[in-house]
């Protein structure tokens, strides 16, 4: 049930998902799809403590401690699969359900782990349908601010091309110069410029630094 953001304690961001079409994955890529998975993760551990633990073979459920972060993890893993697809291969993605919220029990094992941001996280999870990024917080304020901008920002990245996720991911997860970021992906700046702008790059950060000062706004003072 929300509520207002009052007197909120401990609170992290949880995130559940699964691996968009995992059994349509050819066998040769199994592992390939996963150490991506895994290699966002560590890469992202430089901007917030953060956790992974997979089950089932495709699903995972992921704890990040640095609430602004929550969104930025989201889409950088995201853009991290897609980014991995093999040439003449679907699109790989994930479906991500992202609960903030009070955690109550934290042991070393996420998925006996308990609290509000578990069980939103998994709630609203169940219930993603066709949509492949979600956000469920204990305020229905910020709830409704965020749905629709979430809504637009999931079908931008759900039609990145490997080369458009690659661009952004390293936007995100790496504070350098497009130049400096561009030399890394062996791209000219004006190829790195093209793949930002048509990926919608700029826009993303928009979303991400908006949910941010929601996020610090209304639930984090």
């Amino acid at each position: 049930m929300h509520r207002n953001c009052n007197n909120m304690s401990m609170i992290k961001g949880v995130i559940t998902g699964d691996l968009v079409n995992s059994t349509q994955i050819a066998a040769e890529w199994r592992q390939l799809v996963m150490d991506a998975l895994n290699a966002s993760v560590s890469d992202l551990s430089s901007l917030t403590p953060i956790k992974i633990e997979t089950y089932r073979g495709d699903s995972f459920q992921i704890t990040v401690d640095q609430l602004e972060s929550v969104l930025t993890v989201a889409i950088a893993i995201r853009a991290k699969l897609r980014a991995s697809t093999p040439d003449k291969s679907e699109g790989w993605d994930a479906r991500l359900s992202i609960g903030i919220g009070d955690v109550s029990f934290e042991s070393q094992n996420i998925l006996t782990s308990d609290g509000e941001a578990f069980r939103l996280s998994g709630r609203a999870f169940d219930n993603i349908g066709k949509k492949r990024l979600c956000i469920s917080t204990p305020c229905t304020e910020l709830d409704s601010r965020l749905e629709l901008v979430t809504r637009f920002a999931d079908d931008v990245v759900s039609g990145w091309t490997p080369k458009q996720a690659a661009v952004v991911y390293r936007s995100l997860v790496f504070p350098k110069t497009q130049k400096e970021l561009a030399e890394e992906l062996k791209m000219t700046y004006q190829n790195f410029n093209y793949h930002w702008g048509v990926a919608k790059g700029q826009l993303i950060l928009d979303y991400i630094n908006y949910y941010k000062s929601l996020v610090t706004k209304l639930i984090s003072n």
